[in-house]
């Protein structure tokens, strides 16, 4: 397991920006390790069509084929490690190819989060075993200063690591032990009544 946090491009942003890819990162994600015709059976999909959108995602080292798995008509694909970022760091605006590949990859990964969510919220609770239900998320709005929002965000990401060092992004789960979904939203609420201090 890596902690590096990786920048994507412009290119695989690009690549990210299809909706069938996000998912299928999102499959990856969730599930560990998968076939591109299991992956197909669940999107509704041809193993044709998910083995073609791998690779796509594979030349932007986003996933990876597993080679001592599997046979050469049923490979095995698996997320590649490490936590990669849709937005650059800093405060420089970004070109308009890197703002708009950001735009369309974020807006394609979260319908496929999305897509998540609304299934555990429409979720019969009693196919969901009882040490499972109960919280899953809340809503609150704050009042921050810039420097507070990164001191937030800092928190936010120590708690996530701190929970992911306990056994990293592990294939086969002991049991007991469920993938979990973890989201944090923050978004700034900018006025466009309000005024704006000018950007240097």
């Amino acid at each position: 397991m890596t902690d590096e946090l990786r920048i994507l491009d412009v290119a695989a942003l690009k690549a990210l920006a299809h909706p069938l890819r996000a998912r299928l990162l999102d499959l990856l994600s969730q599930y560990g390790p998968s076939t591109a015709t299991t992956l197909g059976e669940r999107l509704g999909e041809s193993s044709g069509s998910t083995s073609y959108h791998l690779r796509q995602l594979e030349k932007h080292g986003l996933v990876h084929e597993l080679p001592d798995r599997g046979t050469a008509r049923d490979r095995w694909w698996q997320r590649t490690e490490g936590r990669f970022s849709i937005g650059g760091p800093g405060t420089d605006l970004p070109s308009t190819a890197q703002q708009t590949a950001t735009q369309l990859a974020g807006l394609s990964v979260m319908d496929s989060e999305n897509d998540l969510v609304r299934d555990w919220m429409t979720r019969d609770q009693s196919s969901v075993p009882a040490e499972w239900r109960g919280t899953s998320g809340s809503v609150t709005y704050v009042a921050l200063t810039p420097e507070e929002y990164e001191a937030m965000w800092q928190e936010f990401d120590a708690v996530i690591d701190r929970y992911r060092a306990v056994r990293g992004r592990v294939a086969d789960l002991p049991e007991g032990v469920r993938r979990v979904f973890t989201q944090i939203r923050t978004v700034p609420i900018i006025d466009d009544d309000q005024p704006q201090e000018p950007t240097p």
